[in-house]
């Protein structure tokens, strides 16, 4: 899963936002860390439903702009992809599609009392993926897939605590997992179109510093 390289990256996010608070009353900034889990499919595989469960962890920096207004850059480590259920399509070529990520969320935030209303987008780079067909066997290199992924996401937040709160997200791949050459990847038997297109849910909780 290569989390080494990740970590580097989200202890800086941290120390940023850290050592903004020193400022006081003033401060501009506020670290956090983030961790939960992902339930989340892909459209297009003839698997049906938010079954592929995977982790959604990392740090958080908030910008504050105003009193209500924040703007927020997360570095996180997730897990997303699509997995078969026993009702699923049995026609269905695949049995499960993982996908291990490196995703910047960049989301505006707007906060009333104890909640938080969020959208913004996301790119996530693809550390690795793999394809498993419906009879257990590695799919992977028949089924080339892009290395870059751009989502919009929209979600809230409920603070129990001035720095405690549970996030809910919900999230849209907006392009083709599949890789193209011009042209959209051939529909699969079954399909109506050849592309991949990720939704997930993500449940975590939120601490800020």
């Amino acid at each position: 899963m290569k989390i080494p390289y990740i970590l580097p990256l989200v202890f800086m996010l941290m120390g940023i936002g850290l050592q903004a608070q020193n400022t006081g009353q003033e401060r501009r900034f506020e670290a956090g860390i983030v961790a939960g889990m992902n339930l989340s499919q892909v459209d297009g595989d003839d698997l049906t439903g938010f079954n592929k469960i995977g982790v959604n962890v990392g740090a958080r920096v908030d910008a504050i702009l105003a009193e209500r207004w924040r703007l927020s850059l997360e570095m996180l480590f997730t897990q997303q992809g699509a997995s078969r259920h026993r009702l699923d399509n049995p026609a269905s070529a695949f049995d499960k599609i993982r996908l291990n990520l490196v995703e910047a969320p960049v989301m505006v935030h707007f906060q009333d009392w104890k909640i938080q209303a969020s959208a913004g987008v996301s790119y996530a780079r693809v550390i690795n993926s793999e394809i498993i067909d419906y009879t257990g066997e590695d799919a992977t290199d028949a089924y080339p897939l892009k290395d870059n992924l751009y989502s919009i996401i929209l979600g809230g937040t409920f603070f129990f605590q001035e720095n405690l709160g549970i996030n809910v997200q919900w999230s849209r791949w907006l392009n083709n997992l599949r890789i193209s050459d011009g042209n959209e990847p051939s529909p699969l038997p079954g399909q109506q179109s050849g592309r991949f297109i990720g939704r997930t849910v993500t449940i975590r909780g939120i601490y800020m510093f």
